[in-house]
């Protein structure tokens, strides 16, 4: 039998919410497409304040978000939501990627941070990986 290439691995782990906040409306339908293709229940929201909402009235067992947004951007929403009771890890998604703002989101408590537009395969992998971390993955999702 042939190893399992990382899209099918990628599959079978999918389970659980994930809240995709993204404020380019095609970009975030790329990505509710693709981990509801990979078993994954995803919401979208176009910036930090309606996640906000989102999170105050659904569980998520991990959030993805852009960086740079109207309203509310990542960064305050990752502070945010590190204020939850049992908050939910937060994977975040930049194009401004450099280590300097690499630290200053890892220290605020971003589980993962991530270059806008890299490879699908790594978007995934780092979903599942932060829903095995997530106090609500997946028994309570």
């Amino acid at each position: 039998m042939p190893p399992e290439k990382p899209e099918s691995v990628a599959a079978k782990a999918g389970s659980g919410r994930v809240l995709v906040v993204e404020d380019d409306p095609g970009v975030r339908e790329m990505f509710l497409y693709a981990l509801g293709r990979h078993g994954w229940d995803a919401q979208g929201a176009a910036d930090g304040l309606q996640a906000w909402r989102c999170l105050q009235e659904r569980e998520f067992a991990v959030v993805v978000t852009d960086l740079q947004m109207p309203s509310m951007d990542g960064l305050a929403l990752l502070k945010r939501v590190r204020r939850m009771e049992n908050p939910p890890p937060v994977v975040i998604q930049t194009t401004l990627l450099n280590s300097g703002l690499e630290g200053l989101l890892r220290k605020a408590g971003a589980f993962q941070v991530l270059v806008k537009g890299g490879p699908l395969n790594r978007f995934l992998r780092s979903v599942e990986e932060a829903a095995a971390a997530s106090p609500s993955h997946p028994a309570h999702c």
